[in-house]
């Protein structure tokens, strides 16, 4: 590897933003969803039903850009809806069983790519996975102080 510019934490993490960026796309090639949709995907997957507003704040995305993939996955014909049980106003989303199986199928492709960075890393996951919490909730509050965000529940 080539000696890396020391600029400063932020440009750090643009740049292996970047780099998961294109492994991510090239690894996901043929599977049928780009690696953003694979995990708004997989958030349904694992943790649904939920409502657009709870994947927003787990995805860290404004919630007009979470129903725009809502919007996208129920066009494929991957989508359940059902009535919030304590709001019937509101409603949770699910993958059905047609969502569950494009899941799968790119599932295949994500964790070939998910095993490589993991098994390349020079320090235990848990201690990035430690590091990647504190920079998402430095991120919040700075936002927060900012005035530009909610606070997470």
């Amino acid at each position: 590897m080539s000696h890396r510019a020391d600029v400063s934490l932020l440009f750090d993490l643009f740049v292996v933003s970047q780099r998961m960026r294109r492994v991510l796309a090239d690894g996901m090639a043929g599977s049928g969803m780009r690696p953003d949709e694979y995990a708004v995907y997989g958030l349904l997957f694992m943790y649904g039903p939920m409502t657009a507003t709870e994947m927003a704040e787990q995805l860290g995305l404004p919630l007009s850009t979470v129903l725009d993939y809502v919007n996208a996955i129920d066009a494929a014909g991957h989508l359940n809806r059902v009535r919030h049980p304590d709001d019937g106003r509101a409603v949770r989303l699910a993958l059905n069983s047609r969502g569950v199986g494009a899941h799968n199928r790119a599932n295949k492709h994500w964790e070939v790519v998910r095993k490589e960075i993991e098994g390349s890393l020079q320090m235990p996951k848990s201690q990035v996975r430690a590091a990647l919490a504190a920079l998402d909730d430095a991120a919040i509050a700075a936002a927060l102080s900012a005035g530009r965000v909610r606070a997470r529940k």
